[in-house]
């Protein structure tokens, strides 16, 4: 999948390499859904989204796997290192990703300026967020952070 999103990388922005990265990462991510021996159904396809905000229920990245079998999504989380470090930077060279480090402080203004460009530009693929709770002693989940639903653009649930 790396190299397959790292080659579509390589070509010049445009309408072809958005129709391009769209087939191959629904191709890659139904590839790597089919190993873990997924079956995987999809309702209402009239419904999905074609830009804006969409925001899920999150517990592993292996979320991310089943919701890109169907529709090619932008990502936003924190980098990582390994594999999935592997994989952020090849998706990033395809399409329009946000990818922050939680430790920095300024990067909480910089993400939200990013979001807000992604969400305005028609061009770009929805953005898929899993936004945080607070959670309290490890026995509750309070509200979600507001931070990401205040940059504008319509929002699918």
């Amino acid at each position: 999948m790396t190299v397959c999103t790292a080659v579509v990388g390589c070509v010049p922005e445009g309408s072809i390499k958005r129709a391009m990265v769209k087939r191959v990462l629904i191709q890659c991510f139904g590839f790597l859904s089919s190993a873990l021996s997924s079956v995987i159904n999809y309702h209402n396809i009239q419904n999905r989204p074609l830009n804006g905000i969409c925001v899920a229920n999150h517990t592993s990245p292996i979320d991310v796997l089943m919701l890109m079998c169907d529709n090619c999504y932008s990502l936003i989380g924190q980098r990582h290192g390994g594999f999935l470090g592997v994989l952020q930077r090849a998706l990033a060279r395809a399409s329009p990703h946000i990818w922050f480090e939680r430790a920095e402080a300024k990067d909480r203004i910089l993400v939200a300026k990013r979001l807000k460009e992604h969400v305005t530009d028609p061009n770009n693929p929805p953005i898929l967020i899993f936004p945080e709770g607070t959670c309290i002693n490890n026995t509750s989940v309070m509200q979600f952070k507001k931070g990401s639903f205040e940059v504008g653009g319509v929002i699918y649930p």
